[in-house]
């Protein structure tokens, strides 16, 4: 979470730190991470450290897990730069920012929420494991996929922070790579659970309940 301060300041200009926390929904974004991660750190000091082996994982889906990782990049450092300097921005309307605050801290929370369901079997890869189970509690209850869920709501938070539309138009093409991880991680998991995966996909919405 570190890189969600760092980042930032450095593409707004850290000699101007002072501007970077002027408006109150920047300054509370800063103060939201510190308290997100210290909740983490304090609550689940296991989450995302798991060290499971794998027993099949589709290679492919190494590209998409670079541009899972260099989406998200690319928005914490497009968003604060063109905040500072109006470029690939909405104008200034506070509510906007107020309302990415919000849609960071609950995708945050769907994403620890959804780590702490799988338990040992998280991974970044997608991937079955030994004595792999399929998991059904907690937010999988719900839907397939919520740390992905998650994950684009955090992201499009963080780019209304900064009233960006170009960081939209980021997270909109992070939403087609994780479209396409989406598709290979359901033939996966129904080639490995068959029957009891049609019932659990049948019961449940792949994304966002009641839409998709």
């Amino acid at each position: 979470m570190a890189i969600f301060v760092g980042l930032p300041l450095m593409a707004w200009g850290i000699r101007d730190a002072r501007g970077f926390l002027g408006h109150p929904a920047r300054l509370g974004y800063v103060a939201l991470v510190i308290l997100l991660q210290v909740v983490v750190l304090a609550l689940l000091p296991e989450v995302g450290h798991g060290q499971a082996k794998e027993k099949v994982t589709l290679p492919l889906q190494r590209l998409a897990l670079t541009l899972l990782q260099i989406l998200p990049l690319a928005l914490v450092i497009a968003a604060p730069y063109g905040d500072r300097r109006d470029v690939g921005v909405f104008s200034e309307l506070s509510i906007i920012r107020y309302l990415g605050l919000v849609m960071f801290a609950l995708g945050f929370a769907a994403m620890h929420w959804a780590e702490v369901a799988l338990g040992k079997q998280f991974s970044v890869t997608v991937t079955i494991q030994p004595a792999h189970s399929l998991v059904t509690r907690g937010p999988y209850r719900y839907v397939r996929h919520p740390r992905y869920l998650g994950v684009l709501v955090f992201t499009a938070g963080f780019a209304l922070v900064y009233r960006s539309w170009l960081g939209l138009i980021l997270v909109t093409v992070l939403a087609g790579v994780l479209a396409w991880r989406i598709h290979d991680e359901e033939e996966l998991m129904h080639s490995e659970f068959g029957t009891t995966w049609e019932a659990y996909a049948r019961r449940t919405w792949r994304l966002v309940p009641f839409v998709y």
